[in-house]
């Protein structure tokens, strides 16, 4: 691949670049007009699609988000190479997003201020991802089954962990099966699916000067919008084990973008499967049942982690149900 000439690049934009720090993901600019940071994407279309749904955002009222600085130019972007280029603010001094109902509120109706601007693209086709998280969906569930069926006498037979782990197998098992077919369900219309990020976590909100601020968001792996909540959901809840935080992020979101019982459907989906839990037990087997000792904690962390989101699920249903009902 064609290597790009970052100072060629420093020399588009109207800033005069003093020093550069290469980190993970970015180019840390020192310039005469503050500290900037410079990203290579190595998806021209995403960046163009990540540009357009800031853009929409700002367009409605909301600013407190990392917008692309113009070059000489006046151009939001740059391509090199087959790969887009971008140049930010770095924001400093970034406070963790209090965790009263009314801020949690304001979160949710941010990222359903997003959603809904992200709703406006084509560029990529919804409906293909989710396929893709069907597909995936399908596909664990029988290597699961698989896996079980390769040791299910041996570990019948056996005492202590590997005992517990057998226990636990048909219920991991019928999750990852509910997941699947709530994926499938005739209740989801395919004409109403739009693209978001697939991963959001409580970092991607973060305060500034008393204002919440919407952040990062730059190597998104994309899925569908409904992923998005799902994950918020389950990194806040198992925070704080709050059902009225994840109310009151739900309202705030319906506030910007109202949810079907479609909506609600894929988010169970998503909450349905036992992802950690799968993998730390596929892990213990892998090792035959004689795991370190920090294997063996990650797996009863991951199982008490399971317990909890069960009652997040049985609130999420709740609603559901609601949306049903309208």
């Amino acid at each position: 691949m064609e290597k790009i000439d970052l100072s060629e690049i420093c020399r588009r934009y109207r800033a005069r670049v003093i020093h550069m720090t290469p980190l993970e993901d970015c180019y840390l600019l020192e310039t005469n007009r503050g500290t900037k940071e410079l990203r290579i994407w190595p998806r021209v279309d995403v960046m163009r699609w990540s540009f357009a749904w800031r853009e929409r955002m700002a367009r409605q009222g909301f600013r407190e988000l990392e917008r692309f600085i113009r070059t000489r130019d006046a151009k939001p972007y740059l391509v090199k190479a087959s790969r887009g280029i971008t140049l930010t603010d770095h924001l400093r001094h970034i406070e963790p997003v209090p965790t009263d109902h009314e801020t949690i509120r304001q979160c949710g109706r941010i990222i359903g201020m997003m959603h809904a601007a992200q709703r406006e693209s084509s560029l990529f086709p919804a409906v293909d991802f989710w396929r893709q998280e069907q597909l995936q969906a399908v596909a664990e569930s029988r290597r699961a089954r698989e896996l079980w069926e390769a040791v299910r006498a041996r570990y019948r037979r056996a005492e202590g962990e590997r005992r517990r782990v057998a226990e636990l197998f048909p219920f991991v098992l019928q999750r990852m099966q509910r997941s699947a077919d709530l994926l499938a369900s005739s209740r989801i219309d395919p004409a109403a699916l739009s693209v978001s990020h697939g991963e959001l976590h409580r970092d991607n909100l973060g305060m500034i000067d008393g204002r919440l601020y919407l952040r990062g968001f730059f190597q998104p792996t994309l899925s569908v919008q409904q992923r998005d909540v799902a994950v918020f959901l389950r990194d806040l809840y198992l925070t704080h084990h709050d059902q009225a935080q994840v109310d009151a992020f739900l309202d705030g979101y319906e506030e910007a973008k109202p949810l079907s019982y479609g909506d609600y459907t894929l988010m169970l989906a998503f909450l349905a499967a036992p992802t950690e839990l799968w993998k730390q037990m596929e892990k213990y087997m892998e090792d035959d049942g004689q795991p370190d000792g920090g294997s063996a904690a990650e797996f009863e962390q991951a199982l008490v982690r399971q317990q909890a989101v069960d009652g997040l699920l049985r609130r999420v249903a709740e609603r559901a149900e609601g949306a049903r009902s309208e």
